[in-house]
């Protein structure tokens, strides 16, 4: 696969996202001018013009640059950059896009038995903002969507979503409600292939636990009390008002956290537990295109194995990053302890998925499905959402669902009809 250079470092300090690109993604929770890496959209102050690069699609537009002729007013850094864009594109030239490229990542949802229960027990104990309860006492379902519905596979469904942020970071979580199709309720053990655990990150964890037990949250760390590592990171494992896993984790520095701190929650990482490491790592690298760090033989672990409290347990790690995000995605496979692969349905209380935002739906779903991969959706194929958007539910290796969507021209400009 051609790798295209990072072109962002080199991009002037006047070179800023396109507020456009945030509305337009708003309902899908990207956050452009975070996870915009892939796709750098600027205006050049003076406004004397608007610089369009998208370096990740060559063969569609490489730069356009609209303004009044003053071109003595782009820097030569600005002309290096559309130099670096045409060399890149240079080898794909006559060679048409398989479109199967991930471009970064966006929501991550955990699915409820309540949403209204779940946002109040993230807002009371975290602080993070939620949307205002209706004088009503209920947050109200959604109109139903036939085409979201034939995407999740739940053809008859009730839901509702909203999120929960952290306000100044990329802190979001969303919780799905799906009501009105047969479901579980899955018991989530650490160790379980497929469970997936939201890593908060905290400038100041005894602060943060001190206000965790003031509510009465379950501690799920044995003991009670963070646990070192040798890296200087100290964590602690609780559980949700569903039962989820979240840790805790204060890193040996916390200088990335920010200087103005608006919560003491400054990031979010995933943590998905995985059956076999070289199987995920296959899919997230050779299908999905993920950078792989940190990997590490099995081991002994003595600081995972009090976190947790599997004391038998061996375990091996790595780590992976979307093109074009700033999300780390962990896994971690445990051995030597009873573990049973999660098998879900998307509206099984315990499920969860990630959004990837890709170039062409339809052929990153066909990749997906070659590469063994059970595509969930209706027919198996990636199908039209409103608005104008095409997607697919995706389970990877470990059961955790992905879902890849992209923009289409006019393929579902509103919500359609319920069947009849």
């Amino acid at each position: 696969m051609h790798q295209f250079p990072d072109i962002s470092a080199t991009l002037p300090h006047f070179v800023k996202p396109l507020p456009g690109n945030r509305a337009k993604f708003a309902w899908l929770g990207i956050q452009p001018g975070i996870d915009s890496r892939v796709a750098l959209n600027g205006a050049i102050e003076p406004q004397y013009c608007i610089l369009h690069l998208q370096h990740h699609s060559c063969a569609k537009k490489h730069a356009d640059v609209n303004c009044r002729p003053i071109m003595q007013s782009i820097s030569r850094r600005i002309l290096t950059v559309l130099l670096l864009a045409a060399l890149a594109c240079a080898p794909l030239i006559g060679q048409a896009p398989t479109g199967a490229t991930v471009l970064g990542t966006g929501t991550f949802t955990a699915f409820v038995e309540n949403m209204d229960r779940s946002l109040a027990f993230y807002h009371d104990v975290f602080g993070m903002e939620v949307p205002a309860l209706p004088a009503a006492g209920q947050r109200p379902y959604n109109q139903a969507n036939p085409q979201l519905f034939a995407m999740f596979d739940i053809a008859g469904a009730r839901e509702r979503h909203q999120s929960a942020r952290i306000t100044g970071t990329r802190v979001t979580l969303e919780l799905m409600e799906i009501q009105d199709v047969p479901h579980q309720t899955i018991p989530l053990r650490i160790q379980d292939p497929g469970n997936a655990t939201l890593v908060l990150m905290v400038r100041d964890l005894d602060t943060m636990l001190a206000r965790v037990k003031q509510a009465n949250v379950t501690i799920a760390t044995p003991g009670g009390k963070p646990v070192a590592f040798s890296d200087g990171t100290r964590s602690i494992l609780i559980r949700d008002i569903d039962q989820r896993f979240v840790e805790l984790r204060q890193p040996a520095s916390t200088t990335a956290a920010g200087a103005t701190p608006t919560s003491d929650i400054f990031d979010m990482r995933l943590w998905i537990t995985v059956n076999n490491i070289e199987e995920t790592k296959r899919a997230y690298h050779d299908v999905l295109g993920f950078t792989v760090e940190g990997e590490t033989a099995l081991t002994v672990d003595a600081s995972m194995r009090s976190l947790t409290g599997l004391s038998n347990t061996q375990v091996r790690q790595s780590r992976v990053q979307a093109p074009g995000s700033a999300l780390w995605i962990e896994f971690v496979e445990f051995q030597g302890v009873d573990r049973t692969p999660l098998h879900m349905k998307i509206q099984d209380r315990g499920a969860a998925r990630l959004q990837l935002r890709v170039q062409d739906a339809e052929a990153m779903a066909a990749k997906m499905k070659a590469a063994g991969m059970k595509v969930h959706s209706v027919g198996g194929v990636a199908v039209p959402i409103p608005p104008n958007f095409k997607g697919a539910l995706v389970a990877d290796p470990n059961n955790f669902f992905l879902t890849p969507f992209a923009p289409c021209d006019g393929c579902a400009p509103t919500i359609g009809a319920p069947a009849r």
